[in-house]
């Protein structure tokens, strides 16, 4: 679990141009009724301007916003001209028009002195729709909105300052391989669970397995499809979080020329993990990385039960990022005791354990230096960070060039010949010690 994300706590968990935006034609109508929370009361309003409920626009072609933004200046002034000014207080303003759909309004500080506004669309369902930010009178800075590409596929449209286009995310885009890479095979025996990744990359494609067919091997168990990308949006949809790829970048670092199957984990049904271990069970995997965990126990009962039934799995799990003792402050599944779990936390350069990484002599298996690592992000670009997400791919990694030169060999075996590698440096804090550098092949 990265300190350098803000999803590290939680379960983790959690770019190619559609051509052309497909949505409902525009409607028109000039009344809107608006609640207040808070303690304002209840206001009507009406504005006389148009309403955008829907928009078709070409991403290469026009440079619109997708939303009407005269009518949501008429709206935010209007607030304004009614409301009450307490600085130390939000205000919240609700906007139903006729079509059912909803607009929120968060004023902050609260409204006359306001500073900031959020302004958001939903649809029907209440799904947030589009997501915009304001300044005084109303200079829009941002604009983002979900949208849908001509096959289907969700994006995200963006604009910036004075409404400039600035171009589309999509969120769950087709696998396209390169030409060098479409007619490679590969049964991998190591396997990603994470946010996803984005498999576009051609640093990525270098290292993904995928089958006979060219086809990627893995899954998404979070949205139930084969496109694991890397995505969390359970915080904000126009702002998800990325960590995937980021984990994959320092698994591909000690791996050679050994390939990867990608998991997105099933946020929406943590039971669903014991699918996706069988489902890499059945792909021949041997070893899974887990960088991610939480604080509860009954999120993670599902995989419990399956990684007990599948002994021949190595589990390498990082121990979270809290400064805690996970002996006695359980974070799951690291605090899980079966032996086919490997618990990694970081240390720095010299094996000594910083003070936000997570510990404890009966949970934490092994240190590994991982405070500066460098690694490329779900974009291409490169970074250094750090922190017990990437500590595990190191020792998955590691784990995994064993199995490769030892096919033979059990969980139990990967788990004893780790031990080999670690030093007593830092065994008051973890229990087999520091392994200073999983890079080399010493003692396969």
């Amino acid at each position: 679990m990265p300190r350098v994300h803000a999803r590290s706590s939680a379960i983790a968990a959690c770019n190619d141009r559609p051509k052309q935006l497909c949505v409902n034609p525009r409607d028109r109508d000039n009344s809107v009724s608006i609640s207040i929370k808070g303690n304002v009361g209840l206001v009507l309003i009406s504005i006389f301007v148009s309403v955008l409920l829907g928009w078709s626009i070409s991403l290469h072609a026009s440079e619109e916003p997708p939303m009407d933004v005269n009518w949501a200046c008429n709206l935010i002034k209007d607030t304004v001209a009614r409301g009450h000014h307490n600085e130390n207080l939000s205000q919240e303003i609700e906007a139903i028009n006729p079509k059912q759909q909803t607009v929120k309004l968060v004023f902050k500080p609260a409204v006359n002195n306001w500073k900031f506004v959020q302004y958001s669309i939903l649809d029907h369902s209440g799904l947030k729709i589009t997501e915009a930010r304001a300044t005084p009178p109303c200079n829009f800075i941002s604009i983002r909105s979900l949208v849908k590409t001509a096959d289907g596929d969700p994006a995200i449209a963006s604009f910036g300052p004075n409404l400039k286009k600035l171009g589309y995310e999509p969120q769950n885009p087709p696998l396209v391989l390169s030409e060098s890479i479409r007619h490679r095979s590969s049964k991998p025996l190591l396997a990603l669970v994470d946010t996803g990744v984005n498999y576009n990359l051609p640093i990525v494609q270098e290292h993904l397995a995928l089958n006979s067919e060219g086809q990627l091997i893995g899954y998404d168990f979070w949205d139930d499809d084969n496109r694991p990308f890397d995505k969390d949006p359970r915080k904000n949809i126009f702002f998800p979080l990325h960590h995937g790829t980021s984990v994959f970048s320092a698994l591909t670092q000690n791996l050679g020329d050994l390939k990867i199957a990608i998991y997105r984990f099933p946020a929406n049904d943590m039971c669903r993990f014991s699918d996706l271990i069988e489902h890499a069970d059945r792909t021949g995997v041997r070893v899974i990385n887990l960088s991610m965990g939480s604080n509860s126990a009954e999120d993670w009962e599902c995989f419990y039960q399956s990684a007990k039934r599948h002994i021949d799995i190595l589990f390498v799990v990082s121990a979270g990022n809290g400064g805690l003792n996970i002996d006695t402050n359980r974070v799951f599944p690291a605090s899980f005791d079966l032996e086919n779990i490997v618990v990694v936390t970081s240390s720095n350069l010299f094996g000594h354990l910083p003070r936000h990484s997570n510990y404890g002599i009966q949970s934490v298996d092994f240190m590994i230096s991982a405070e500066q690592v460098d690694i490329f992000d779900h974009r291409g670009a490169y970074a250094t960070t750090g922190g017990s997400s990437y500590a595990a791919p190191m020792v998955a990694a590691l784990a995994t060039r064993f199995l490769a030169k030892n096919k033979s060999a059990t969980a139990r075996d990967i788990v004893t010949f780790l031990e080999s590698r670690a030093i007593k440096k830092g065994k008051k804090l973890v229990k087999f010690g520091w392994i200073p550098d999983p890079s080399d092949d010493f003692k396969f």
